[in-house]
This record gives C-alpha cells, sequence and structure tokens, in this order.
C-alpha cells in the first residue's frame, strides 16, 4: 500500500514538472541617443524648462504584455513575452533624454512639476503594436504629441502645436527581439520629428 501510494506520488510530481510555466522573457527599446542638428532661431534669451509629462496610453496598450494582431479586428498579447516595464515609461524616458541630449545651453528638461515650467510637452500612445497580418511583420507605433507654452506668473497656457506621429517599420525575422529592435527605430523616428517640430514652435 505505501508503495502504491508512493508510486502514485512520483508520477504526481513527474507531471508537475512536465507543466511547469516556460520563463518569461522581457524587452526594452534602445537607440543611440540622436545628434540631432536643432535651429534654435525661434527662442527667446530667456530660460526655458521644458515640463514632459508622463505619456498617457490608449488601451489595449497599457499594459507591459506585448500586444499583437492577426487582423483588424483582433488584439492578442503574448504570455511569455513582456516589456520590462510600460510603453508609458519607456517612451516618456527616451523622449526626455532626446529632448535633453538636443537642447541648447541653459534649456532644461524635467519630469516632475515642482520646478516652474516655461513649456509642457505632453501626448498620449495611440497604437504600440506588432502587426502579424502579412507575411513579414511590422512594428506600429503612433504618437499623439503637444507642445504648450506656460506663463508660471500669469498661469496662461498656449498650445503651440500639437500633431499625431505614425511610424511602422518591418521586422528581419517574426520574433519579439526582432519587434523591441523595429520598435526602437520607430520610437527614434518619432523621437526626432518631434524635436525638429517642437523648435520650429518653440518661444
Amino acid at each position: 500500500m505505501l508503495m502504491a501510494g508512493g508510486m502514485f506520488l512520483l508520477a504526481c510530481g513527474c507531471g508537475f514538472s512536465r507543466h511547469q510555466p516556460e520563463p518569461v522573457s522581457y524587452y526594452a527599446l534602445h537607440y543611440d541617443v540622436p545628434e540631432l542638428q536643432i535651429s534654435v532661431k525661434n527662442i527667446t534669451n530667456s530660460p526655458v524648462v521644458i515640463r514632459v509629462k508622463r505619456l498617457q496610453t490608449q488601451p489595449p496598450f497599457n499594459t507591459t504584455h506585448i500586444v499583437y494582431a492577426d487582423n483588424p479586428y483582433q488584439r492578442s498579447r503574448y504570455l511569455y513575452h513582456q516589456w520590462i516595464t510600460t510603453p508609458a515609461d519607456m517612451l516618456t524616458t527616451l523622449l526626455v533624454r532626446d529632448i535633453e541630449a538636443a537642447g541648447p545651453a541653459g534649456m532644461s528638461v524635467s519630469t516632475t512639476p515642482g520646478k516652474a515650467a516655461t513649456h509642457r510637452v505632453e501626448g498620449t500612445i495611440v497604437d504600440f503594436y506588432e502587426n502579424d497580418e502579412n507575411r513579414q511583420w511590422e512594428a506600429v507605433l503612433v504618437l499623439r504629441l503637444a507642445l504648450t507654452r506656460v506663463d508660471p506668473v500669469s498661469r496662461t497656457e498656449e498650445i503651440l502645436f500639437q500633431k499625431t506621429y505614425r511610424e511602422t517599420r518591418p521586422l528581419q525575422k517574426n520574433n519579439p527581439h526582432e519587434l523591441a529592435r523595429s520598435m526602437s527605430k520607430a520610437m527614434e523616428a518619432v523621437s526626432n520629428r518631434f524635436i525638429g517640430d517642437m523648435y520650429d514652435n518653440l518661444r
């Protein structure tokens, strides 16, 4: 009887070991700091303090799970492939880094509301997914961004411009690792375009 019980437990143990969940793989966006040639002719001699608010994210992309689409009417999530943090955190961090790197001397960039800002950058992630509808997959990024001038004294605001940026990049191979690479290129392109537009409208 004891032997039978032991055999039963052993069989159960083997069964559990075969059904252990797969380890989760985490991915992050990465690209070098852009070397931008920004025209600053519109910037006054007064100090410029830009506050970048944390980006908002439209569902279903407000998650660390990588979202993919097999057809226009369906969105799915990978179970064992995830972003290391939310798209909002990743894209906000990259945007702050790129704006700071491209800025003229004396300009400061902040994400905290404590310092009196002269301008504010805010936006929404509209699309952030892997498009699998065709044979060659692609990364899809749509980001809506706006620049607002703020007067700390009068507490008035003026929207200088707002624009929706869309970038798609093909995947060299159909896997999440290549998605991270292609999505990084898409974000780099959006960042470059936005920073150029921002400095054209900064005043």
